[in-house]
């Protein structure tokens, strides 16, 4: 899936931006590496939302999930570290 290509932007609030800051100490700018690098998986998630999995230059294992705002509009929800059993599916399935 040619995931980046599609994203035309990416909104933040500074609630969210804070939010993913304090509780799972994820930067805006790791998110966007994230998005806009490969390997990565995405699947779809609860509530229509989207799972962007990837990993970091550094090494990071990272789950982005989007909700779409309109057309290839998206609100960042959330980002944290991939679980264990993510990091493994994740493995097997990016590209």
């Amino acid at each position: 899936m040619h995931y980046a290509r599609r994203v035309r932007e990416i909104r933040w609030t500074d609630e969210l931006d804070e939010h993913i800051w304090v509780r799972h100490g994820v930067t805006p700018g790791e998110v966007e590496q994230v998005l806009y690098t490969r390997p990565r998986w995405v699947a779809t998630g609860r509530d229509g939302t989207t799972y962007v999995y990837g990993r970091r230059d550094a090494g990071r294992f990272l789950l982005v999930v989007l909700s779409e705002a309109q057309t290839n509009d998206y609100y960042v929800v959330t980002a944290r570290d991939m679980t264990d059993g993510e990091r493994r599916t994740y493995r097997r399935k990016a590209r």
